[in-house]
C-alpha cells in the first residue's frame, strides 16, 4: 500500500515540475504595434499598440494599449519545433485584410493558436491564396 502510493507522489510530483515552464509562458502578457486593421474571431480592432493577456488555458484577451478595443477569444495550445526568442502575433492576410491566427510567447516552444472564424474561411473561400504575416511582440511590464 505504502508502496503505491508512494508512486503516485512521485508522478504527481514529476507532473507539477513538467507543467511550470508550460503554465509560466501562458501567463506572459506580449506588448506589440500593430501597423494594420486586423481581425480577432469576428471583431475588426483598429491598427495600434495592443496588449495579449492570457485569460486562463483557453481564452485570450487582445486589448489597445487605451482599453478602447478589444477582443477576447478561444484558442488551443500549438508547439514547435524551433523555440524563437522574440515574442510574436501570426496573420494570416488575404488581400488588404488580417486575421490573428497564432500567438507565440518569446523562448517558449507552446503557443495558441485561434480558430478560423466563419468570415475568415469566407474571405479565405473568395481567394487563391493567403499569406502569413508576423508582427514582433514583446513582454509587457
Amino acid at each position: 500500500m505504502y508502496k503505491h502510493a508512494y508512486q503516485v507522489l512521485i508522478a504527481l510530483s514529476l507532473f507539477a515540475v513538467l507543467m511550470v515552464p508550460a503554465t509560466q509562458a501562458q501567463s506572459i502578457i506580449l506588448k506589440a504595434d500593430i501597423p494594420f486593421d486586423f481581425v480577432v474571431g469576428n471583431k475588426r480592432l483598429p491598427s495600434g499598440e495592443y496588449h495579449v493577456k492570457p485569460i486562463n488555458q483557453v481564452a485570450t484577451l487582445i486589448q489597445s494599449k487605451d482599453a478602447r478595443s478589444s477582443a477576447m477569444v478561444l484558442t488551443t495550445a500549438v508547439q514547435t519545433m524551433k523555440i524563437s526568442d522574440a515574442g510574436k502575433l501570426v496573420f494570416n492576410r488575404y488581400g488588404d485584410q488580417y486575421f490573428l491566427s497564432r500567438i507565440w510567447a518569446p523562448a517558449s516552444d507552446t503557443g495558441r493558436e485561434l480558430r478560423k472564424s466563419r468570415l475568415e474561411r469566407e474571405v479565405a473561400q473568395g481567394l487563391s491564396k493567403g499569406a502569413a504575416t508576423v508582427v514582433a511582440a514583446q513582454t509587457s511590464k
